[in-house]
């Protein structure tokens, strides 16, 4: 019976250093894929739209949509930049494209579907969607697209401002 229960005991505590030996090797594993950085490569934005811009990018779904603005502002022949500036003046994409192109909002709309077109396809052939997910995606583009270009920019609300926030 003694040397049962040691017998016992030495296999638990063999599985027990084996086990912690395995998550050993993980956490330095994946310290060693970490990136650390210094102090002095760290540096603060210069703006504060640089600080807006970072800050949409963390968020999973928030701000999608403004990756067509890229799309847009090449199809206007403009830089994304300038075209959220314009944007951010309250004016809408429609309006901006009839500015700088002389477009209606049907030819703009039907120019950003074969922009998007294009990528789901693409996007198929590189194995990242089926066939079937493209299909439902190009039936919703151009209706999606015709509400993003119609959107006008909406500043939020200061949140200082007595009627933002009860006291009571």
């Amino acid at each position: 019976m003694n040397n049962f229960r040691k017998t016992l005991m030495a296999g638990a505590l063999s599985c027990i250093l084996t086990a912690g030996g395995f998550s050993f090797a993980h956490t330095v594993g994946a310290a060693s894929e970490t990136n650390v950085t210094t102090p002095a490569e760290v540096t603060p934005p210069a703006e504060k739209d640089q600080q807006d811009e970072s800050r949409h990018r963390r968020h999973g779904h928030h701000g999608r949509k403004f990756v067509l603005f890229k799309d847009a502002a090449t199809l206007l022949e403009m830089t994304e930049q300038d075209l959220k500036k314009e944007w951010k003046q309250g004016k809408s994409l429609q309006q901006i494209a009839k500015e700088k192109k002389n477009w209606d909002a049907e030819v703009f709309v039907q120019k950003l579907t074969v922009v998007q077109s294009a990528k789901i396809d693409n996007a198929v052939k590189a194995g990242k969607m089926t066939q079937q997910q493209a299909d439902q995606m190009k039936k919703k583009l151009p209706d999606s697209l015709k509400r993003f270009t119609q959107h006008v920019y909406h500043p939020r609300q200061d949140r200082r401002l007595p009627a933002a926030h009860s006291e009571i």
